[in-house]
């Protein structure tokens, strides 16, 4: 083998390894994540076969004659590439079909963990081997992955056309696109963000190379670039905003060569085949909906807020993008830990060090200055347009922060990240794949500096998206555990739920919880006979005193992923779940847990002695829990203490009733411990409604904090101050009433916001813990 076939293999190894394992994983995360799991997948699956069905582009709104919600307002070129690759497979559905659906799916949904992540009910006709729509949904998922593998290859080729004779920054670089969770998650699932990416990453491929053409613009450049920019705008409209990088590279090269003309054809070049290739798109949008781009009706479709008053609510979703750019799976309910955002993070703001460091300190000769400053600038430039495109959207869409939206400038963002982390290594390559002697000696033993760093990205980038997919999302969606028969239980039982499943056994992890705990809970389920449909289970946690509900959990078997008509007679399985008390659970007070199975019309399923066949009513008890007050956080001592934060300005420290169980007519009493907050907290009316079961408000007394006597303006910043309150109630024997709080602010009439621990906003109102009428 000679000297020049050893480079071209040495040089192309590394990615070859990259793109086979992307290819690999991704395969593994198509076939771990159920059908429609992944964000709008289900709508994208529609416009693919709206195309098949229908042979026609879906249309937005009424106008497109279906009974669901498809993804119409993108253009299509995905969809018709995975149209052309399904279009033989017989899915035996129509386009509007709806998967059943899991209505527990976004239970705590922040939280990391396997509690009810799945969105839909997922069923055998899934199982490989696939057929009908199953396999129609993952041939459409592979058309995905290979956008995805040309985005990887593409962040590959940038680097390595900035960087021709230093490989080991092309193959670090290629590291953050490739194993990247979030974008291995995208691209083996339906949509039109990862063929966005590709489309990015061309773009910039191409703009680099014509940074580096020694000829300058050409009429050949307007052709691609204008067919480029075309293709972009046919994935994902977004990509219009890339047109300012596309004319950046162009200026800039027509300034440095003096090529003015050109720089004039080549434009006129690149509008013409853009709208060769994507002017339909944009006549049919004004045609169909009185403006070019759609995006009209998707807001009357979707919501719309005002960019002049959700800029702060826009800022605060920053972090949340960062999270959904990099594992944030299903619709963002599938989250990973906290620490591995803020080690990427950190990994960004080292690669952010390296370029001040390069900067304050000097290069010292380890780049090619000439060669690779203008490209940089130009993939930062890439990564400051989708990022005001992503913010953009912050602003105006009420949807979600979406990290995917940044895809196509992920491949900028990879090089650029990867680039800084190696101005602060010391080391030099030497030696890289592209120089190997003609020995046999092993690519790994010449592993040094740059090299060293692009090895340890790649595998720790390949260990993040291993842990994600078998860590995090496998388990999401993963049957429960099994146990064997005759082994030892915890309390055994014998306790049959109609004839369908017998309770063989139960624990609970506590005898004593505070408001805001979660209580832990297993049931151990054996399967006597198939059931007609599908059961919900619940848990019930339930005042002593009062009789009502202190907290309770409803939910599908096996967390929303073994529903019961899955159920086959012999299975046996263990159902952990837990029961949070809510923040403002009286105590102290003593409840009873009971559990049971019922059906989606409401009944019951009727509970046995599976020994003596006694009946044991439609609930059974299986514990009793001690509810004990939380510690205060300060040296104020309130009942019922907790963190009630109304937008920074007033801080509800507790509350009391006179009494838990009302005779019929009496009014309720209640005092409220409030705490003005720095600097000064304004003033506030209070409304105090009392609630029955099903929501109505039987009492509405409207007051100022202090019944006018001590208002919130004439308080100090920290002064608690207890207020009382008696609303007069009529209500029936035997009813719970929940009391329920608003505050407004008194000059705007606006409801006040309670504020999350971590800054987000939660609900406008708070509600109390339960009080009964007596029978």
């Amino acid at each position: 083998m000679t000297n020049e076939e050893r480079s071209v293999i040495g040089g192309r190894w590394p990615i070859i390894v990259i793109l086979t394992t992307f290819l690999l994983l991704g395969f593994a995360y198509s076939a771990i994540n159920p059908l429609h799991e992944a964000t709008d997948e289900l709508r994208h699956y529609r416009f693919v076969q709206h195309l098949i069905q229908r042979h026609s582009l879906p249309v937005q709104g009424e106008a497109g004659g279906l009974d669901c919600t498809v993804q119409g307002h993108h253009p299509p070129l995905y969809y018709l590439v995975a149209a052309l690759v399904t279009a033989g497979i017989n899915t035996g559905r129509d386009v509007c079909y709806q998967p059943p659906i899991n209505p527990f799916w976004d239970y705590r949904y922040w939280e990391v963990g396997r509690d009810n992540k799945n969105q839909y009910l997922h069923g055998p006709d899934e199982a490989f081997p696939w057929r009908g729509e199953a396999l129609a949904a993952h041939l459409a998922r592979v058309v995905n992955l290979l956008f995805g593998m040309l985005t990887v290859w593409l962040t590959w080729a940038t680097a390595r056309a900035i960087w021709p004779r230093r490989p080991s920054l092309a193959v670090g670089s290629a590291a953050f696109v490739a194993f990247n969770p979030m974008f291995l998650y995208m691209a083996a699932a339906i949509n039109n963000d990862v063929v966005a990416a590709a489309a990015g990453a061309a773009v910039i491929y191409a703009c680099v190379r014509l940074l580096h053409d020694e000829r300058g613009l050409s009429w050949r450049w307007g052709l691609w670039l204008g067919a480029l920019y075309g293709l972009a705008l046919m994935s994902k409209f977004n990509l219009a905003a890339i047109i300012v990088v596309i004319e950046v590279a162009v200026t800039w090269v027509a300034w440095r060569r003096g090529q003015w003309r050109l720089w004039l054809g080549v434009n006129l070049l690149i509008v013409g085949v853009a709208g060769l290739l994507a002017g339909w798109w944009f006549v049919r949008n004004q045609l169909l909906y009185g403006e070019p781009t759609g995006f009209e009706m998707l807001t009357e479709l979707w919501g719309v807020r005002d960019p002049r008053d959700s800029f702060r609510l826009a800022v605060s979703e920053l972090p949340y993008a960062w999270t959904s750019l990099w594992g944030r799976f299903g619709y963002g309910q599938i989250p990973l830990p906290s620490w591995i955002y803020a080690a990427l993070f950190g990994v960004l703001l080292a690669s952010v060090g390296g370029y001040v460091r390069a900067g304050m300190w000097g290069r010292n000769g380890e780049r090619e200055k000439e060669e690779s400053d203008s490209p940089l600038l130009l993939l930062a430039l890439n990564v400051a347009v989708f990022f005001a495109v992503l913010f953009n959207y912050l602003l105006v869409s009420p949807a979600g922060p979406m990290g995917r939206f940044f895809f196509p400038a992920l491949s900028s963002l990879a090089i650029l990240m990867f680039y800084g982390l190696t101005l602060l290594v010391h080391g030099k390559d030497e030696a890289t794949p592209d120089k190997l002697p003609a020995t046999n000696q092993s690519p790994v033993s010449l592993v040094t500096g740059h090299w060293r760093l692009a090895v340890t990205i790649n595998l720790l980038m390949l260990a993040l998206s291993f842990v994600a997919l078998c860590g995090y999302l496998r388990p999401a969606y993963a049957r429960p555990p099994s146990f064997a028969a005759g082994i030892s239980l915890p309390n055994p039982a014998d306790v049959r739920f109609d004839t369908f499943v017998a309770l063989r056994g139960y624990a609970v992890d506590t005898e004593r919880v505070r408001p805001g705990e979660p209580v832990g809970i297993e049931l151990y389920w054996e399967v006597l006979g198939t059931p007609p449909g599908d059961y919900l289970l619940f848990v019930h946690l339930t005042d002593a005193e009062t009789g009502a509900l202190v907290a309770q959990r409803d939910t599908h078997p096996g967390l929303g992923n073994f529903p019961s008509s899955q159920w086959r007679p012999g299975d046996r399985f263990v159902e952990r779940l837990r029961l949070y008390l809510p923040e403002t659970a009286y105590a102290p007070s003593a409840a009873e847990l009971t559990v049971g199975l019922y059906a989606p019309e409401g009944y019951r399923l009727g509970i046995t002695d599976g020994a003596t066949g006694a009946g044991l009513g439609d609930a059974l008890p299986i514990g009793r829990l001690a509810v004990e007050p939380r510690a205060p956080e300060n040296e104020t001592t309130v009942p019922n203490p907790g963190r009630y934060n109304f937008e920074n300005r007033l801080r509800l420290l507790g509350y009391a009733y006179d009494a838990r169980v009302l005779a019929p007519g009496r009014p309720a009493g209640l005092t409220l411990y409030w705490e003005a907050l720095p600097p000064s907290p304004g003033d506030f009316e209070l409304e105090i409604r009392l609630l029955d079961a099903g929501g109505n408000a039987l009492a509405v007394q409207r007051a100022r904090p202090g019944d006018g006597a001590r208002p919130t303006t004439a308080r100090s910043p920290g002064e608690a101050v207890a207020d009382t309150y008696r609303i007069p109630l009529e209500a029936a024997a035997g009813t719970s009433i929940t009391p329920e709080i608003v505050l407004f602010d008194a000059a705007t009439g606006a409801r006040l916001n309670l504020i999350g621990d971590d800054g987000h906003w939660l609900f406008d109102y708070l509600r109390l813990s339960p009080i009964a009428i007596s029978k």
